[in-house]
């Protein structure tokens, strides 16, 4: 690890006075000018430049003329820029005081208004314009949220207890403060924050939920944050020269880096583009800039070794690319001393040379050196009451989009692509193979849908009548019994359908084993399958018409009217009934269910016989009978020989 002290010899660095060379003004004019300290300042959406001085509240225009100001009655903090609020309002530290500032409406001055005073030291304070809350860090007392009505929401502390276990301020449990100003995630909806022993905190922006604490008081207690709102934090050591990036929904540590010797009071502060690119200066002059995974790029990749880079970058309006001030100087020295620390000493600056540097392309589409005549630069006259370091000229720059060639986003593109990269890339712990995986889980989705579809079959299956109370052996062995029997009905119907002769009787046995084989068929269908019982009623047939009586024992009826099929019943005498029921004892003895289908048949057998021939029992002569009775047979006989299987379809 290595630490960085930067001393400077001739002049303080962020003071530079060089830039009465570019105003022209005469040098009695400016001794007569008294010189005010600008604090650091805040770029608005709308192009003009926010910062305060002394008691008073400036809205400088992006060539720094002032477009209004507001007094106020507390001297303001120089080291913290003002916060903007929403609803045209500024948030500004004075003596330890949050005062809020209302943009002036139609030329009418406005007089701030006090929005918090605890009495105590402020170290700092963000806003979040998603949850419009404020949030506060009093020294020695913790974490305070307040509403934008001045209402407050919670107080959080470093040290908190869940089920007996204590959590943060491991070392130094009793002295253990919160000792840096709050930073937002607003993507996360997250606040980070550190305490005096080195351990960072990540809470929810909606109550003091923890969600994780990080110790690094093993590498500096002392570093600064920056949440990159694209699932990651960055946190950064400016004495050991370290860049951190954590992911910010567990606080795991993904990738560390090593930067150029750092400034410790200012300017370790890193900003990140729209591309989620990383950029921090260096006092070494180049522009360290890492990718979301750690892919470092630095810009130059040469520099001179009389320069370095003691500000913060700035980002452009459009978002894709950021200003950067490199200064030069008469000569710089840098000694390492016992292997852990950087000593840096420079003599007086000579120039800064402003650049704009887009990280992801590395490429530098505009660079001007401070002292030339710049026409972008020629700032107005007012801003010269204030000294000018290299922070307020860059910011003016920055506003001013001197050499920007890309198009400025508005308010609404911002907030849609602030968190495009908001996902976080976990890195990938398995080294096997992925497509064996991947049809190892195929695998068991078909075996998943398998067994369901067994367990539904089991299901429907056991709730069979014929399985309820017996034994699922009896079952099996009737279902055999049926298949046997059936196989022989077709053998014998066969047979006798290939005979040559077709006369009455054997007619009448095919129809009588056609029959036989149509209620083996049912059962085998219905009550001894292996789905579900199939009821009687929704298995017959409902487009039936009357049968038609043709003599003898046996009549005729329509089945389908579609399939025009005729159906030939035969009338059950009592030879043929005594046979039948000798037959269906024999193999539904054990089938109580099957005897009542079988009754219903026969009673739907019998109707067959009580539509009698209306010509047989008139008053007609018993020539005119023998006739109808003969014709009838006649037409009966002729239908059999026609279909020896009894049914006969047009």
């Amino acid at each position: 690890m290595v630490t960085c002290r930067f001393v400077l010899i001739s002049l303080p660095f962020f003071f530079i006075v060089v830039f009465s060379a570019v105003s022209q003004l005469p040098d009695q004019n400016v001794e007569k000018k008294t010189v005010r300290i600008l604090s650091r300042t805040l770029i608005g959406d709308d192009g003009r430049v926010y910062a305060c001085s002394d008691n008073d509240f400036f809205s400088f225009e992006s060539n720094g003329s002032i477009a209004w100001s507001v007094h106020m009655n507390f001297k303001c903090n120089t080291d913290l820029a003002p916060v903007y609020s929403g609803l045209n309002q500024m948030l500004v530290l004075a003596e330890n005081r949050i005062l809020r500032v209302n943009f002036p409406r139609n030329g009418t001055k406005s007089e701030p208004e006090l929005f918090f005073d605890p009495g105590e030291p402020i170290l700092g304070f963000a806003v979040s314009i998603s949850s419009s809350s404020v949030y506060i860090t009093v020294k020695k007392h913790g974490l305070y949220a307040y509403n934008m009505l001045r209402q407050q929401l919670w107080i959080a502390e470093p040290k908190i207890e869940r089920f007996g276990y204590r959590l943060g301020c491991r070392k130094d449990y009793d002295n253990c403060t919160f000792d840096s100003p709050p930073v937002i995630d607003s993507c996360e909806g997250s606040i980070y924050i550190s305490n005096n022993e080195g351990e960072l905190y990540s809470l929810s922006l909606r109550g003091t939920y923890y969600q994780w604490i990080q110790d690094f008081s093993l590498v500096d207690r002392f570093f600064t944050v920056t949440p990159g709102n694209n699932g990651l934090v960055y946190v950064v050591f400016p004495r050991k020269s370290l860049v951190y990036a954590l992911d910010s929904f567990s606080g795991d540590i993904l990738w560390q880096k090593t930067v150029g010797p750092l400034a410790e009071t200012s300017g370790s502060d890193p900003v990140i583009d729209s591309n989620s690119w990383v950029s921090i200066g260096s006092l070494d002059g180049t522009l360290y800039s890492f990718s979301r995974i750690g892919e470092l790029y630095k810009i130059p990749k040469k520099t001179l070794t009389d320069s370095m880079i003691q500000i913060e970058p700035v980002l452009d309006c459009s978002g894709y690319a950021v200003y950067v001030s490199q200064t030069k100087l008469q000569g710089k020295i840098d000694r390492v001393v016992n292997e852990d620390y950087t000593y840096v000493s420079a003599k007086k600056p000579e120039t800064a040379v402003f650049s704009l540097v887009v990280p992801e392309t590395r490429s530098i589409h505009w660079s001007q050196s401070y002292s030339d005549q710049i026409a972008g630069l020629s700032l107005d006259e007012d801003v010269q009451h204030f000294v000018l370091d290299e922070r307020i000229v860059l910011a003016f720059v920055a506003a001013s989009n001197s050499g920007n060639p890309f198009r400025c986003r508005s308010k609404h593109e911002k907030l849609s692509s602030s968190c495009s990269f908001a996902e976080p890339e976990h890195p990938d712990i398995y080294i096997g193979n992925e497509r064996a995986i991947i049809w190892f889980i195929l695998l068991e989705f078909v075996i998943m849908i398998i067994f369901a579809a067994l367990v539904r079959f089991c299901f429907i299956f056991w709730k069979k009548k014929k399985l309820q109370g017996r034994p699922f052996s009896v079952f099996l062995d009737k279902r055999r019994l049926l298949h046997r029997k059936r196989r022989e009905i077709d053998r014998t119907v066969s047979k006798l359908q290939n005979e040559s002769t077709a006369d009455e009787f054997t007619v009448d046995q095919i129809g009588e084993l056609v029959q036989e084989r149509e209620n083996v068929k049912r059962k085998l269908s219905s009550t001894y399958s292996l789905g579900r019982d199939i009821e009687a009623s929704k298995s017959k047939s409902k487009d039936y018409v009357l049968p038609l009586y043709g003599g003898g024992s046996r009549s005729f009826s329509f089945r389908n009217r579609e399939n025009e099929s005729i159906t030939i019943f035969q009338t059950p005498n009592d030879e043929s009934s005594s046979e039948e029921s000798h037959r269906d004892q024999q193999y539904n003895d054990d089938d109580a269910a099957d005897d009542e289908h079988d009754e219903d048949n026969s009673d739907h057998k019998q109707k067959g016989k009580l539509l009698a021939h209306s010509e047989g029992s008139s008053n007609d002569g018993d020539d005119d009978e023998s006739y109808g009775i003969a014709s009838g047979r006649k037409r009966s006989i002729y239908l059999k020989k026609r279909s020896l299987s009894l049914t006969t379809t047009k």
